[in-house]
């Protein structure tokens, strides 16, 4: 009788450590972002995508627009050869640019800024 609430206290630690970990490491990850210096890159939009968002509950889907429950993701090729980038996006952001497109892309770190049209 005694091993279910000991099995039951090590799942909770288990769980309570897992996200103790992840809430440091954005945090981590938001003032190494925040203390990244401004870049710019010449590049071409090369893929979009956009999906629906799972980590809500049912509630709040019905309650919430379509548009928050999106998540936008823009992959950005360097004019200069190089890996692609693969920025997180608003939807205005998203359905201003086209695949194709070649601009300016501005980021901090990780974070995207802005994208300039040639």
């Amino acid at each position: 009788m005694s091993k279910m609430p000991l099995f039951f206290i090590a799942v909770v630690a288990i769980i309570v450590v897992a996200a103790s970990f992840r809430f440091v490491q954005q945090r981590r990850q938001n003032a190494e972002n925040d203390a990244a210096p401004m870049m710019e890159r010449s590049v071409l939009v090369a893929t979009k995508r956009e999906m629906p968002t799972t980590d809500r509950r049912s509630r709040q889907r019905q309650v919430t627009s379509v548009e928050d429950t999106m998540r936008y993701e823009v992959w950005f090729r360097p004019q200069s050869g190089g890996l692609e980038l693969k920025m997180r996006v608003t939807a205005e952001q998203y359905h201003s640019m086209s695949v194709g497109d070649a601009g300016t892309l501005q980021y901090k770190g990780t974070r995207f800024v802005g994208f300039l049209p040639d």
